[in-house]
């Protein structure tokens, strides 16, 4: 019975998963609302799959994990320029969210640097920051360490492991 329905189904053109990539806004908008009632609550009444709307439901579904985190991701994607990925402007999770000019002065720049939205197995998502640090210090190494508060005017992070100046960015 499994074998007969299953081959039914491949002879249907039905597919197996859901390809997240390939699908455009209003089709992930559409799956989120399939996938979660709640999701509701962050669209108004009358919706169109425009940017201001991709990053609402993709913040409110990057909460969560598995497929709705990936629809959301994507949909934030779609809503930036270039698709480099930023987080929300209220983004902090420290309470430390200016640099010292000492810190300013002695924190070692990360170039190219790359922002990820990361998320794995049943923990929630979080901001990770990678690149390669310079430091007069120490040698040159590639980090990924968890992003705490990104101060966008001085170009610095605030990390796991303390304040890092920002160079250039990698591309998207």
């Amino acid at each position: 019975m499994t074998h007969a329905l299953r081959r039914r189904r491949r002879s249907l053109g039905v597919p197996h998963r859901v390809s997240i990539e390939g699908m455009d806004r209003e089709s992930l908008v559409c799956e989120a609302i399939l996938r979660d009632p709640d999701i509701e609550r962050a669209l108004s009444i009358y919706w169109t799959a425009d940017d201001e709307t991709c990053r609402r439901v993709g913040r409110w579904l990057v909460r969560n994990t598995g497929t709705l985190f990936h629809i959301g991701r994507r949909l934030l994607e779609l809503s930036t320029p270039g698709g480099a990925l930023l987080p929300p402007r209220d983004f902090r999770m420290c309470r430390e969210t200016e640099p010292t000019d000492e810190e300013q002065v002695l924190a070692p720049m990360l170039q190219p640097w790359s922002l990820i939205l990361f998320q794995s197995g049943s923990s929630p998502a979080f901001w990770r920051l990678g690149g390669t640090v310079y430091h007069p210090d120490h040698d040159c190494t590639w980090v990924w360490t968890r992003l705490l508060f990104l101060h966008r005017d001085k170009a610095m992070a605030r990390t796991d492991e303390g304040w890092v100046r920002l160079g250039k960015r990698m591309s998207a």
